[in-house]
């Protein structure tokens, strides 16, 4: 029963509710911006302090529309494994961000990397791309060999740029050898993270849960970037807590919280 055909999964469209997802997506991306370019006029302890407690009550939003998805869909089939993987990456986030919190409300760590908080930032690719194997994998009939070239092109590009970004001067840094091991750990997960967000993107088009997975996909893929654009900010030095660029973050927060619940509604017939 869980894990339906494609004809099954994906029965038509609902232009309306695409429509209501891109003004909810809109109003609330423009917010977020609001709210940063607002808080850079803060004391340095006070833009630490407002930011963070977004990243956690965003990441925390997000977990719990997550475990809705995981409740109303189960734990059975590919899908099953798809959603309590993308449901234990956030939650490791949120654990991440929230650890990450600590180090800079209360223990007054200035940009806590690496910490305590990593452990849980990286636990989090594994559950990952679990899930967001299991739902390439079920829908794996879909990669046309034109698909597959645009895939492996792409994922190639993705890992030449941040490559030429990254890993060579993040190799070439005197950092400690914790230090080198996240950096250069980060970039690669993230390459593969996006190419996977990437194939996910190409896969579903239309259908019931098409823009479900959509959102998911985007949310993934603005996570990556984020990471990328975090780490190529702490090397060259432009990078502090609270800046414009943790949008990306936040965006893809917004982006997979949008994709678990309208998949919550979708399942529940409300959608």
């Amino acid at each position: 029963m869980l894990d339906k055909s494609l004809s099954q999964v994906v029965p038509g469209e609902h232009p309306g509710r695409i429509t209501k997802d891109l003004w909810l997506a809109g109003v609330l991306a423009v917010a977020f911006a609001a709210f940063y370019i607002l808080a850079q006029s803060l004391a340095q302890e006070l833009l630490v302090l407002s930011t963070d407690i977004l990243f956690i009550a965003i990441s925390g939003v997000c977990s719990l529309l997550g475990l809705l998805v995981v409740r109303r869909w189960g734990f059975k089939g590919k899908f099953g494994v798809a959603h309590l993987g993308l449901f234990l990456v956030v939650f490791l986030w949120f654990l991440g961000e929230t650890v990450w919190g600590i180090f800079e409300v209360v223990l007054r760590v200035d940009v806590p990397y690496p910490s305590i908080a990593d452990v849980f930032y990286l636990a989090g690719y594994l559950p990952a791309f679990i899930g967001m194997e299991q739902f390439l994998w079920f829908f794996r009939k879909e990669f046309t060999p034109q698909k597959l070239a645009v895939a492996a092109f792409s994922g190639l590009a993705i890992v030449f740029s941040s490559s030429v970004v990254l890993l060579y001067p993040l190799m070439a840094e005197s950092a400690d050898i914790l230090t080198k091991l996240f950096d250069v750990g980060y970039p690669l997960l993230d390459d593969l993270l996006m190419v996977f967000a990437v194939m996910m993107a190409m896969i579903l088009r239309k259908g019931r849960f098409a823009n479900d997975w959509l959102w998911i996909a985007l949310g993934m893929l603005l996570h990556a970037l984020a990471d990328i654009a975090f780490s190529y900010g702490t090397l060259t030095g432009w990078y502090y807590s609270g800046h414009p660029i943790e949008l990306f973050y936040v965006y893809g927060y917004l982006a997979l919280g949008l994709g678990f619940a309208h998949q919550t509604r979708s399942l529940d017939g409300t959608a």
